[in-house]
């Protein structure tokens, strides 16, 4: 059942049961929407304006059929020229051209064009689409009432979960959740962008669906962004682990199997285009707060580099990947202050003539022997 307190003139507009009531009006709808109205004075407005809009919109294509929609059209661009020229109504083979229906064309493109603006700059999303989003589906497939909080502002905003856990929601953003979590998991929905904030619960996984993926965690930090109409969902871990999956609208992941995992400065990006999912490195990775050094720089002093390397691995939980061997004999004296980390590997890389890339969430690191 879906939850309508904050539901926007675009949300009712999109609700299969609203929309039922406006075109139907069944006396079991009446019921519980008037009722329902008593109760949420605060949405009579935006109830209103979307039954309006709906109507208008009924009524428009109700009175020509798409045939004739698409006859009128064609007629219609080669009749402005004429039109434009001369008041004549006469065509070259003896037509008269119908204004009435061309009026009524009209009315279809403007009620549709009305709906389309009013409904973008009320609810602050770029476009409108009566296509249900997989967030739709999941959350009207719910039985239990969701709670839903959408961040229609340019700030963000701040949204306690049942069990303690934070959610900062970005703007244009919107996320539902159940009054109480269920015995075997945590589950929340997500449209837009959110950093999570999980309270650690071993027993009971917290799960975020976004659309194309799933993210499954026991209690960690991470920011997901899957805005509906972006070509990119997008996951960054910031501390603990994070388990990814793809998935269709009605797949569970309670017990499946993960396709990615990732651990903190890690991401994953899933291209709606190719289908593809690719594991990376955060643009700026961070070092981890609870093994932050005292001091500000890294001081090493004719040190084997293979021992650098797994203090930047400590340090940014960045795996590193090298051939130990070949590097035994190669050393360096350096003192690495608050650079990013690329920088670090830049000068480390430049003092033993190696090169590194960044291939599936790790630093590959390409060298030759030193004598």
């Amino acid at each position: 059942m879906q939850n309508y307190i904050e539901f926007t003139v675009k949300d009712f507009m999109l609700d299969d049961a609203f929309c039922r009531w406006v075109i139907q009006n069944s006396e079991t709808d009446n019921h519980f929407w008037n009722n329902w109205l008593l109760e949420n004075p605060h949405q009579i407005k935006n109830v209103e304006t979307a039954k309006e809009i709906i109507k208008k919109i009924r009524a428009a294509h109700e009175e020509i059929s798409e045939s004739d929609l698409n006859v009128e059209i064609r007629r219609f661009s080669d009749s402005r020229k004429l039109l434009s020229v001369t008041p004549q109504i006469d065509s070259p083979k003896g037509r008269l051209i119908d204004f009435t229906k061309l009026w009524k064309v009209a009315a279809v493109f403007l009620v549709g064009v009305f709906g389309v603006i009013y409904l973008s700059k009320q609810s602050g999303f770029d476009e409108f689409s009566f296509q249900k989003t997989a967030y739709k589906k999941r959350t009207d497939d719910k039985k239990e009432v969701l709670e839903e909080v959408i961040n229609d502002s340019e700030n963000t905003k701040l949204v306690d979960l049942p069990d303690g856990s934070q959610v900062t929601l970005s703007k244009h953003s919107r996320v539902s959740y159940p009054k109480a979590f269920s015995t075997t998991q945590r589950e929340v929905y997500l449209s837009g962008e959110a950093f999570f904030e999980v309270t650690k619960n071993p027993h009971k996984p917290f799960v975020v669906y976004a659309n194309e993926l799933a993210t499954r965690v026991l209690g960690t930090s991470f920011t997901i962004s899957s805005y509906d109409k972006e070509e990119e969902v997008k996951v960054i871990v910031k501390t603990g682990k994070v388990a990814v999956f793809p998935l269709n609208n009605e797949d569970e992941v309670l017990e499946k199997k993960p396709e990615v995992m990732l651990t903190p400065n890690q991401k994953v990006v899933f291209n709606r285009v190719d289908n593809q999912m690719k594991r990376s490195i955060v643009a700026t990775p961070e070092p981890l707060k609870s093994i932050v050094p005292t001091s500000k720089y890294l001081v090493f002093e004719n040190t084997p580099v293979t021992q650098v390397f797994e203090k930047l691995y400590e340090l940014y939980n960045i795996p590193m990947v090298y051939d130990n061997t070949l590097m035994v004999n190669c050393r360096i004296t350096a003192e690495l202050g608050n650079q990013p980390l690329f920088e670090k590997l830049d000068l480390i890389c430049r003092a033993i003539d190696a090169k590194y890339e960044v291939i599936d969430g790790q630093i590959v690191i390409h060298g030759k022997k030193c004598n």
